[in-house]
């Protein structure tokens, strides 16, 4: 059999088969759950949480603020030489990037648009010279 004429077979016996319909009573019920929802439920928001979740979370807050302030104002030994250290990766990395990888990066960057310039010229030539695509 012709994949065509089994295309259309399948399309047609699709086509004759019944559209399955929802239950009676989805209507029914989807109107009740919409209509009797309560309207506090649907907001959202810290205001809408009880009031022992509020208190919890501005105790949290505030621990995180008191430990993030003493943190900051005297960092470890450690953590200051870890900054120091990190400082020093990021020059160097930066060092390598404007010395050795960019002018190779940008020459690849101009060879992929030639690239992609020259591709889609030839792709409009072809297009044509060749009359266009077929629209059967």
């Amino acid at each position: 059999m012709d994949p065509a004429d089994l295309d259309e077979r399948l399309d047609r016996e699709l086509g004759d088969l019944p559209v399955p319909g929802a239950p009676r009573t989805l209507l029914p019920r989807v109107l009740a759950a919409t209509v009797h929802r309560d309207a506090r439920a649907a907001a959202t928001g810290w205001l809408t949480w009880t009031l022992n979740w509020r208190i919890a979370s501005v105790a949290v807050l505030i621990a995180i603020a008191a430990a993030a302030s003493a943190f900051l104002s005297a960092p470890p030994r450690g953590v200051s030489e870890a900054a120091q250290t990190a400082g020093e990766v990021a020059t160097v990395v930066r060092v390598l990037w404007e010395v050795m990888l960019q002018p190779v990066a940008t020459y690849l960057f101009v060879l992929g648009v030639t690239l992609a310039l020259a591709c889609a010229l030839a792709w409009a030539a072809l297009d044509a010279a060749l009359g266009g695509a077929s629209h059967r």
